[in-house]
């Protein structure tokens, strides 16, 4: 079978494995003590509030324009979002009747850490113009998955807590990254220059944000024995990683003829593990939180697989 070929196998694996090696170090570094909770809490927010709005700043402002026609890419992204949330909204409840476990089998199968790992894939797959497709796929997203979420969320709490639609708003508005997202348009579309130690000082600081953040995220990673959601942990690890890419990525390649750079991030859209916002809603909304944390690490540890053999596979079709 082509998928076999050592030029397709050593194309994956030298994309996937950089990044989950620093995963892996980030384990290790948990546990000789050099990573704490506080300390990895910390570096999180200093990731996702500054280090990653800097980076897509920087990616944005050095990119070429983005083709019109990776409108096309988006607009179906946005489409098949809500066709996923409609079809486990409809699913999901006639299985599971726990209905604090029914809003995290929800996010967790449709929602994937794409924030993070959209960027760092992206780059490593298909360079800066592919980062720059990710970054505007990115901006679109966010706040609909950030609103929706916390919609699915108090749907189905007994907590009895409504959902606002005008701070979901704000706090999607409000978004770090997303403001990266739009200076970084500013300063491209007006051509803005920065003076050479700011762009020499900001592209330093922005190099460090993937690597630091899979670092923190190996740290947070955690098995448990799991055995009461152990049906329910295969089943939305299954749909997340295998399930859900595999009919979208066919029908955005044999239908809509996307492939190369363009297919990348949608590839880490469909296929990357749950969102670590999944785990943050279900704190808030009093769902299940076990189970979502649970997830972001099942997920994660299998996506190391699962990427493997899509990306090699794709590779090994030419479609990337």
């Amino acid at each position: 079978m082509r998928f076999f070929h050592m030029d397709s196998l050593s194309f994956a694996f030298n994309a996937i494995a950089p990044t989950f090696t620093i995963v892996l170090v980030g384990i290790l570094m948990r546990k000789m003590g050099y990573l704490n909770e506080e300390f990895i809490k910390k570096g999180n927010k200093l990731c996702f509030s500054f280090f990653l709005p800097a980076l897509v700043f920087f990616n944005i402002y050095e990119a070429g324009s983005v083709e019109k026609d990776y409108i096309r890419v988006i607009i179906y992204t946005v489409i098949l979002t809500f066709l996923l949330i409609g079809l486990f909204l409809f699913l999901v409840p006639k299985f599971v009747k726990d209905k604090r476990k029914i809003s995290v089998m929800i996010q967790s199968m449709y929602r994937g850490n794409f924030m993070l790992y959209g960027i760092g894939f992206s780059q490593a797959l298909g360079g800066d113009v592919c980062v720059a497709y990710a970054t505007s796929m990115m901006a679109v997203t966010l706040p609909i998955l950030n609103v929706v979420g916390i919609f699915v969320y108090a749907y189905f709490s007994d907590t009895k807590e409504k959902p606002d639609m005008k701070k979901a708003a704000l706090d999607a508005i409000k978004m770090p990254i997303l403001w990266g997202i739009i200076l970084g348009l500013v300063f491209h579309e007006v051509s803005i220059q920065i003076p050479d130690f700011l762009y020499t000082a900001g592209k330093d600081i922005s190099k460090i944000a993937t690597p630091l953040s899979f670092l923190f995220l190996g740290g947070q990673f955690q098995f448990s024995s799991s055995k009461k959601h152990a049906k329910l942990i295969a089943v939305a690890t299954l749909a997340k990683l295998i399930l859900v890419p595999l009919p979208f990525l066919w029908f955005g390649i044999s239908v809509l003829h996307i492939t190369g750079i363009q297919l990348i991030p949608l590839l880490i859209y469909l296929a990357a593990p749950s969102a670590i916002t999944n785990y943050q809603l279900a704190a808030q909304f009093d769902a299940d939180a076990e189970l979502a944390g649970e997830l972001l690490v099942y997920t994660m540890a299998f996506s190391a697989l699962s990427m493997f053999l899509l990306v090699g596979g794709l590779h090994a079709m030419s479609f990337i």
